[in-house]
């Protein structure tokens, strides 16, 4: 905070503690968070129904391989699917 970070990623999010843990460090400080590592499709909305999260990070929006395949669509869709979510 004294560098004037407003941001943070918290990484690893679901080892780290997870939903529970970033609603700690939300009544603490006063920043927005990313949280990345261990978000799924079965959590993400958890996190982002936390006020102090801007965005969330996940490997499952670009599986490897739809990559790989140049699935590009079908990689929009995914990503696409949790934009909506927020």
């Amino acid at each position: 905070m004294e560098m004037g970070l407003k941001t943070l990623k918290f990484f690893p999010a679901e080892p780290s503690g997870g939903v529970n843990m970033l609603k700690a460090l939300t009544a603490v400080y006063p920043v927005r968070f990313m949280p990345t590592g261990g978000i799924s499709p079965a959590n993400v909305g958890d996190y982002l129904s936390i006020k102090s999260v801007v965005a969330c990070g996940g490997t499952w929006m670009v599986p490897t391989d739809l990559m790989d395949k140049g699935d590009w669509d079908g990689l929009a869709a995914l990503v696409k699917a949790v934009a909506d979510l927020h």
